[in-house]
C-alpha cells in the first residue's frame, strides 16, 4: 500500500480544520456560521455522501455470506458505545464532560478517512462493507448519541423525529436501493456525487471554526484528550480485532472492521455537539487531536493487518 497517499489526505483534513479556525479569528465565521453550517452538513452534504457510497458499490462482488457481514459491522460500530461507556465509569479524567467524552470515544470517521484507506486497499468489496457500517453507524448516534448529548442538559427522552433523522432515512434508502438494485436516474447520482463531494472540506471548515474562542496550544495540553484517544484509536481497534477474529476467518471483512474502529473521531460529533448541548468547542478539539495522531495509528493498523 502507498501510505504517502494516506497521510497526504489526512493532512489535507488537518488543513481544512486550521483554515476554519483562521475564519473564526479573522472573524469571517462566528457561532451563526457554525450553527447554520452543521445543519447543513447533517441534513444535506452527509446524506448525499451516505447514498452516493452506496450507489458506487456494485452488489455481485460480494461472496462473504451476509449474515457474518452484519455481524462483524455491527460489533465495530457497537464495540466503541460499550467500551466509552465502561471506561468512562472508571478512569477519573473521562468522568467529566458527559455525552461529548463518549461520542469522541465511541463514533469513527469512517466515510472521510476509513473509506478512503479501505478502497486503497481492498477496493470495491471493503467499500461496500464501509457504506454497510453507515446502517448501525446512524442508528447508534442518532438514537442513543442523541439522547446521551441531550442528557446532559436535563433533557429527557428522544423525539421520533429526531430517530428518523434524515441521514438515517438516506441509509435506509440506500441500504432499499442496493438490495432491490434499483436503477437511479443518472441526474439523481450525479446530484447525489456533487453534493457529497462538500461534505468533507465543509465539515472541517465547522470544526476549525468552532475552535475560533479556544487556543490550539492550550487544548494539547489536555491530559483528558490524550487517555480518551489512546482509547479511540488504540484500545478500541484492538478489542473489535480480537471478537470479529472469532467471528470471520475472511481478512478482508476483519480488517475492513478493525479500521473502521480504528478511524479517528467522527467529525460528526462536533456538528451534534454544537447543535444539541453547546460543547462544541470540546468536541472540536478531540477530533483535531484524534485526527493528528491517527495520521501514526491508522497507517501503522494498516501496516500490521494489510
Amino acid at each position: 500500500m502507498d501510505f504517502s497517499g494516506l497521510m497526504v489526505k489526512m493532512l489535507i483534513f488537518v488543513i481544512l480544520i486550521f483554515t476554519g479556525y483562521y475564519f473564526a479569528k479573522k472573524g469571517f465565521a462566528g457561532p451563526e456560521f457554525t450553527k447554520t453550517a452543521s445543519k447543513l452538513v447533517i441534513d444535506v452534504f452527509m446524506p448525499a455522501t451516505i447514498l452516493n457510497s452506496v450507489l458506487k458499490t456494485d452488489p455481485d462482488l460480494i461472496e462473504v455470506n451476509f449474515t457474518e457481514i452484519f455481524v462483524v459491522i455491527i460489533i465495530s460500530m457497537v464495540m466503541g458505545y460499550i467500551v466509552a461507556a465502561v471506561l468512562q465509569k472508571m478512569i477519573k479524567p473521562l468522568r467529566d464532560g458527559g455525552g461529548v467524552v463518549q461520542l469522541l470515544m465511541a463514533v469513527p470517521n469512517t466515510m472521510f478517512v476509513a473509506l478512503p484507506i479501505l478502497d486503497q486497499l481492498f477496493g470495491p468489496v471493503a467499500v461496500f462493507y464501509c457504506s454497510l457500517s453507515n446502517i448501525p453507524f446512524n442508528i447508534l448516534l442518532f438514537t442513543y448519541g442523541i439522547w446521551r448529548l441531550k442528557k446532559d442538559n436535563g433533557e429527557s427522552g428522544i423525539k421520533i423525529k429526531e430517530i428518523f433523522s434524515i441521514p438515517l432515512v438516506a441509509t435506509i434508502i440506500g441500504v432499499i436501493i442496493f438490495f432491490a438494485k434499483i436503477k437511479v436516474p443518472r441526474v439523481v447520482t450525479e446530484l447525489v456525487s456533487n453534493l457529497s463531494g462538500a461534505t468533507v472540506s465543509m465539515s472541517m471548515i465547522v470544526i476549525g471554526a468552532s475552535l475560533g474562542a479556544v487556543s490550539i496550544a492550550d487544548s494539547f495540553k489536555s491530559a483528558k484528550l490524550y487517555v480518551l484517544n489512546f482509547i479511540k484509536l488504540v484500545v478500541i481497534p484492538f478489542l473489535v480485532w480480537l471478537v470479529c477474529g472469532m467471528i470471520t476467518d475472511d481478512p478482508i471483512l476483519l480488517t475492513s472492521a478493525v479500521l473502521l474502529a480504528a478511524a479517528p473521531t467522527g467529525i460528526i460529533v462536533s456538528i451534534l455537539a454544537i447543535r444539541y448541548n453547546g460543547e462544541g468547542i470540546f468536541a472540536s478539539e478531540g477530533i483535531l487531536h484524534s485526527t493528528i495522531f491517527s495520521l501514526i495509528t491508522m497507517p501503522v493498523i494498516a501496516y500490521i493487518l494489510a
